[in-house]
């Protein structure tokens, strides 16, 4: 993660859109993890000399996803399925995930491109399926758009928003680890009890 926050620190918004370009097409990136940390960052660094925009974040996030988007769109349109079904592996498209996605894909193909976004392996397979299925650009690109919006607003603003509360849970000990674990251990205990006695 130091050599993110390097990178990040060094590069800006020209980072962001190539992190998230790269994670779109199938280049294997944690986009929900960088995105968080991205507004945490963001969070952290508010109000120092070294300032960067949330907004333009948000904005070069939704380019840097768009154009992954559009870029595997023609990939799949242009060179077609035997392609992909021989290389997609090197992508994470499985048979099985193929399977998957072009079954949504067939059934909802706006609401598959938008919800797409957050599922890992999911979304990274869309764009090379609605290529593949020749689903008419004009239709595509804005629901490839609008979905970069919401994901990518979403998980930056839930960085951003809750970064100095992230900040302090980090540097919990762990003595508060194990007082929540046995917490949740007494919960988890109490609900069985509850449903065995309900099914007698």
């Amino acid at each position: 993660m130091e050599h993110i926050q390097t990178l990040f620190y060094t590069y800006g918004y020209f980072f962001v859109f190539l992190f998230l370009f790269c994670g779109l097409i199938g280049i294997p990136a944690a986009e929900e993890s960088f995105l968080l940390f991205v507004g945490v960052t963001l969070s952290q660094i508010s109000g120092t000399d070294y300032q960067l925009s949330l907004t333009l974040c948000i904005l070069m996030a939704v380019l840097g996803s768009s154009s992954g988007m559009v870029s595997a769109y023609l990939i799949g349109y242009y060179i077609g399925e035997p392609f992909m079904m021989r290389y997609g592996k090197y992508i994470g498209l499985t048979p099985k995930r193929w399977k998957i996605a072009q079954e949504r894909f067939q059934r909802h193909t706006v609401l598959a491109i938008i919800a797409g976004y957050f599922i890992p392996g999911i979304r990274q397979i869309n764009p090379y399926l609605a290529g593949l299925s020749r689903a008419r650009f004009a239709s595509y690109l804005p629901a490839a758009v609008l979905g970069a919006l919401i994901w990518s607003s979403l998980f930056l603003m839930l960085g951003y928003f809750m970064g100095n509360q992230i900040h302090r849970f980090l540097g919990l000990g762990l003595f508060h680890f194990i007082l929540v674990g046995v917490v949740l251990f007494i919960g988890f205990i109490i609900i069985t009890i509850i449903q065995f006695r309900k099914k007698k």
